[in-house]
């Protein structure tokens, strides 16, 4: 595969340019020093049976994504395939995404919850075609792993015990991997590795902090937070009111969960506006370290932004645009324009005038 036009290397004072007040940015690890950080959740639940997820507890998933170049490819795909993770990351490098974050946090991690272990192999198998795509093109793609510290996953044991043994799994067999890369092709923060924790946020910084056992693995880490989209946390659900503003992280997502779960509160797409002012607060401030895009492909609680098929939805938005019709690439669209604007600088708002080509029509 040859190295697509997007991956020329920016210039140093293009660089410095971008940086808008941010010299810190250094202390992140992305394409483009001096300048802010695109990271994006990546799912790797998906088998043969888009129907059925054992423990999971939801229903069918009816989303039928854009699995190749090939006009009018939607459809279910293993996690595995290699191809339609090829395809992926080429795309996700195209959008200038620095990072994906593996959406690993039902368990699978440190000998905890095995049922989930599927996920996690899952996902080695898409951190191996990162260190492929890395070793032939010039935009690198970066990955780290947000790990579940809740009671499906810990169980009895303290907090603190499982994410170090999390860590430990995390650092042994994914970050110091040379079939991934090693810790070459693994994100950074503030020169460690990035772990992120989903759970009860403030009761997961409770217990690490104040943890009195081996911390050996968990202090190699840039140990950072999940639940919900307050100021700091990395995701995962987002509420009606959008991003909020931080000086590291900001959290954009297209909308969140289902018409038929009381809670956390259903976040409408609202035809693509509500993503659009996501991201416009990210444009009209001062900017972060880290962008967080919740999430490229999750068809489990609707926060999908990889162009997908969406008519046969019955339990959250179908991506219609502004005009009333069907547009599958609506998401991906606003996603690579608004992050074309995050790295030209400071910028008005974005609408979704003129969003929803087919992806493969670029």
């Amino acid at each position: 595969m040859s190295t697509p036009r997007f991956a020329r290397r920016f210039s140093l004072a293009l660089a410095l340019s971008l940086g808008l007040g941010l010299a810190a940015m250094g202390q992140t690890k992305g394409n483009v020093v001096g300048t802010t950080d695109v990271g994006i959740w990546y799912c790797t639940y998906y088998g043969d049976n888009w129907a059925n997820w054992g423990e999971m507890g939801y229903p069918p998933t009816l989303y039928r994504p854009l699995c190749s170049s090939q006009p009018g490819d939607y459809r279910a795909y293993n996690a595995t395939n290699a191809a339609v993770i090829d395809y992926h990351l080429q795309q996700i490098a195209e959008a200038q995404i620095d990072f994906l974050l593996f959406e690993l946090t039902p368990g699978g991690l440190g000998g905890y919850r095995h049922s989930m272990d599927r996920f996690v192999d899952n996902a080695r198998v898409v951190a191996k075609r990162i260190k492929i795509w890395n070793d032939q093109h010039s935009w690198k793609l970066r990955y780290a792993v947000a790990a579940g510290a809740h009671r499906d996953v810990y169980g009895n044991e303290p907090i603190g015990l499982c994410m170090e043994k999390e860590a430990q799994d995390v650092y042994d067999h994914f970050c110091n991997n040379p079939e991934y890369g090693g810790p070459t092709n693994y994100y950074q923060l503030d020169g460690k590795p990035l772990i992120v924790y989903w759970g009860d946020r403030n009761q997961n910084t409770a217990a690490w902090n104040s943890y009195t056992g081996d911390k050996t693995y968990g202090n190699r880490f840039a140990v950072r937070y999940a639940q919900d989209v307050v100021r700091g946390s990395y995701g995962w659900n987002i509420y009606s009111k959008g991003t909020v503003l931080d000086s590291e992280v900001e959290v954009v997502s297209p909308g969140w969960g289902h018409y038929s779960r009381a809670t956390p509160p259903y976040v409408s797409r609202q035809k693509g506006d509500f993503y659009s002012q996501c991201w416009n607060t990210v444009l009209t401030n001062p900017r972060p370290k880290i962008v967080m895009i919740v999430a490229f492909n999750d068809y489990l609680e609707n926060t999908a932004v990889w162009t997908a098929d969406t008519t046969l939805l019955t339990d959250a938005d179908k991506w219609i645009g502004p005009d009333g019709k069907d547009q599958p690439s609506l998401y991906w669209d606003l996603t690579i324009r608004n992050i074309r604007a995050l790295r030209r600088g400071p910028t008005a708002d974005v609408s979704t005038k003129g969003a929803g080509r087919d992806t493969q029509e670029r």
